[in-house]
């Protein structure tokens, strides 16, 4: 039987395409929530969204929105999960999302602009298919998804999980080259929760504290066929030396990449300086590096702590050419791009944060993100308070520094033209239940 046909048949096995998938696996996993004696956890919550841009006469934005345009998006998520005293877990996430306006679902949008990216939410190159479209027009997006679907088994020293789940590797703050699978925009203003993805999770704890973590990540490609060639296998094993310092060592075959990788956390005078060094081979050879250093304290009786963060993105440009003609010359930098594995285009970014406990309810964060190959720079303001055990209110401002042309300031569109914003205002309540 050959290759194609054995996809076909998966296909109709998983009722992979319009909402019969989601229907089967809400089916599949809900089933063993009717057993007794069975360990039943839910909580959720709902959370609405608002981003507001500013554009200048320069901004390709302006002619189709004028000076303003406005995105509003509006959430609802609930956990259910069970776990049996035999050491079976299921775990469910259910997603119901709206949203308003051109790049709904999207904490940066200028990338997608630019190279004419999706910013709805589908499943198309996943396992399965779990996100089901109620409507959608213009400016207008209603879908149901889930995020999380998990069969799993659990012992003392060991655990293993099957279907749509997260992982989370490398110790950058936030830009992270070992976090390859689904890894956040660095400038995500709301980074609770990562998308899922399908794939066999397995985790064995050695008695030293040390553990190994072993992921296989399904996709399709672009016919819909579950390749290999598309896929991740990634070893991963987290050490200590004397219980003081950590390390991080990391095999993988990523898509037609092999990637190998090597992290160390240390402490140093009472602050912590973390580096993560990845390697690809490939059809392109590169290395990148993230690098930072963090370190907290009271000032004026208040809670603080500040980080700075070096990234080198092997695969960047390094001087300032982001045209398309330039990106013709880095397709694989591209494809990071569109997989959502990567989010920058240069070289060198250097990036500070310094985060203060206004009140025990009440934080301020300011971040920068620094563009060292063009000399573009992005800049945020985050206001985070706890109204209630249930609220919290975020608010935060984004301002890009640059010229016209640079990154942050504004890739180029045609002359005199760009994709580019003044000021990004951002309120986020969310309640939890």
């Amino acid at each position: 039987m050959g290759k194609g046909c054995c996809s076909k048949l998966i296909d109709r096995f998983l009722l992979r395409r319009k909402s019969n998938c989601l229907a089967y696996l809400v089916g599949l996993c809900s089933l063993p929530l009717s057993l007794a004696a069975a360990e039943l956890q839910h909580h959720g919550h709902l959370k609405y969204e608002y981003d507001g841009y500013a554009f200048s006469d320069s901004s390709v934005y302006q002619a189709r929105y004028g000076q303003h345009q406005v995105n509003q998006t509006a959430q609802l998520r609930y956990h259910l999960g069970s776990r049996w005293q035999s050491g079976w877990l299921v775990e469910v996430d259910y997603q119901l999302l709206a949203g308003y306006g051109e790049h709904r679902f999207q904490a940066t949008p200028l990338m997608n602009g630019y190279l004419g990216l999706s910013s709805v939410i589908d499943d198309e190159l996943r396992l399965f298919n779990l996100t089901n479209t109620l409507s959608e027009h213009r400016d207008f997006v209603m879908l149901q998804r889930l995020d999380r679907a998990i069969v799993g088994y659990q012992t003392d020293n060991n655990v293993v999980k099957f279907g749509r789940q997260a992982i989370t590797w490398g110790n950058g703050q936030f830009f992270n080259p070992m976090d390859f699978v689904n890894p956040f925009d660095p400038a995500s203003l709301d980074k609770e929760y990562k998308t899922g993805d399908d794939m066999v999770y397995g985790q064995h704890l050695l008695q030293d504290g040390s553990d190994l973590q072993a992921a296989y990540v399904i996709r399709r490609d672009g016919d819909s066929d579950i390749t290999a060639d598309v896929a991740t296998l990634a070893l991963k094993y987290h050490g200590f030396i004397d219980y003081i310092y950590e390390y991080d060592l990391l095999l993988a075959e990523h898509y037609d990449n092999t990637v190998a990788g090597v992290s160390s956390i240390i402490s140093v005078g009472g602050a912590i300086w973390a580096t993560d060094l990845v390697a690809t081979w490939g059809e392109t050879n590169y290395l990148s590096l993230v690098s930072n250093w963090g370190y907290s304290w009271v000032g004026f009786e208040r809670n603080m702590s500040g980080t700075l963060e070096y990234f080198y993105n092997g695969l960047g440009i390094s001087d300032g050419d982001y045209s398309p003609e330039s990106l013709l010359q880095h397709p694989e930098l591209v494809a990071k791009i569109e997989r959502g594995e990567l989010y920058n285009l240069a070289r060198h970014y250097l990036t500070g944060s310094l985060y203060i406990e206004m009140t025990p309810l009440w934080s301020v964060s300011q971040n920068l993100f620094y563009n060292a190959s063009d000399n573009s720079a992005l800049y945020q303001v985050l206001s985070q308070n706890s109204l209630s055990d249930e609220l919290r209110l975020t608010t935060a401002l984004t301002v890009p520094i640059g010229a016209n042309g640079t990154e942050y300031g504004g890739l180029k569109f045609s002359d005199g033209q760009y994709f580019s914003f003044e000021l990004l205002l951002y309120a986020q309540l969310a309640w939890y239940f």
